[in-house]
């Protein structure tokens, strides 16, 4: 079982390497502008499954074994749904909260790339951001996350493998904004994958969540004059201008909606007829100790240090020019 994880490690570290690499080169050489939003939003994509690839290839995909990838039924898919939503007041806040330091880290990409090919992202077919912003990441990094890794991780622990790969998830991300409502969401999809016995549950909430965005901001564009003008208003309001009333009754709503997200969890998992499965999971039944139960690899370290330094450093460099 120590060899699945640090396999794990190996691939995540894979991940990593490539996704700055490629970063790196595309910097340097400014192929930024030969890329679109789409292009881009699909290399990121490639840059995590094609390594997770190779390394699954060169183990005859032994770490898969086990991966949890069978069908959900309409009574599950209409629970996750509904957890979906609770999620989204949790990653609304935690978007609010991360913005107090930094920028929405998509709002400024969706900028760049129009300014860069002077089209308005949102002026595309509904359908394509749908593909590219919703379905693509959801089925992507489903799979790698709460997948591959969840699956070479759980003889750890349930706890453990949800944290660790939660914060592969959120570090895989590149920046501070988008870390915190990950690492959350991370959690409890990982909580969704041992609660449904399936990682299409977590695809299906992660595309949910994406989907929910993409749809509000189509229709934020298609809104009468007069209420559009005030929707624009509020957007350029700053954040740090937000009262702290507005911060409370935010922050007790988010609050409401884990402590609701955690009970949806458990009914999924007595739909699932998995209850006592999750119960025993939940407590740390099954968990390997000593040295097969180790979560941690040099090679996972490093994998976590890469993306930690690069979000560190592109934050002081935020810091500097502001």
């Amino acid at each position: 079982m120590q060899n699945r994880s640090r396999l794990a490690g190996t691939q995540y570290l894979a991940m990593m390497a490539v996704w700055i690499i490629t970063g790196l080169l595309i910097s340097v050489a400014k192929l930024d502008r030969f890329l679109n939003f789409y292009s881009s939003q699909a290399l990121v994509e490639l840059e995590l499954l094609v390594p997770a690839i190779v390394i699954l290839f060169m183990d005859r995909f032994e770490v898969m074994r086990g991966t949890r990838m069978k069908f959900i039924g309409i009574r599950v898919i209409l629970w996750t749904l509904l957890l979906s939503m609770i999620l989204l007041p949790i990653t609304n806040f935690l978007n609010l909260v991360s913005q107090l330091v930094v920028p929405n880290d998509i709002v400024v990409r969706i900028e760049h790339y129009s300014v860069l090919t002077g089209t308005l992202v949102w002026d595309k077919p509904i359908w394509l951001n749908l593909l590219y912003m919703a379905v693509l990441p959801a089925v992507v990094e489903e799979f790698l996350f709460r997948g591959v890794l969840f699956q070479a991780f759980r003889s750890c622990g349930l706890f453990k493998t949800a944290v660790m790969t939660a914060l592969m998830f959120a570090l895989a991300h590149g920046n501070l904004n988008q870390f915190l409502y990950a690492f959350a969401i991370g959690l409890f999809l990982a909580y969704l994958v041992e609660a449904s016995g399936s990682v299409y549950a977590s695809m299906l909430a992660h595309m949910c969540l994406n989907s929910v965005t993409v749809i509000l901001a189509y229709l934020e564009r298609r809104l009468p004059e007069n209420m559009a003008s005030v929707l624009v208003e509020a957007e350029n309001t700053s954040v740090r201008d937000l009262s702290l009333v507005y911060w409370i009754i935010y922050g007790i709503i988010a609050v409401a909606c884990i402590i609701l997200a955690i009970i949806v969890v458990r009914k999924i998992a007595k739909t699932a007829e998995r209850d006592l499965i999750y119960q025993e999971a939940r407590k740390g039944h099954g968990r390997l100790k000593g040295k097969e139960g180790r979560i941690f690899s040099v090679e996972l370290l490093i994998g976590l240090l890469i993306p930690t330094v690069y979000i560190a450093f592109m934050l002081l460099m935020g810091l500097i020019r502001t």
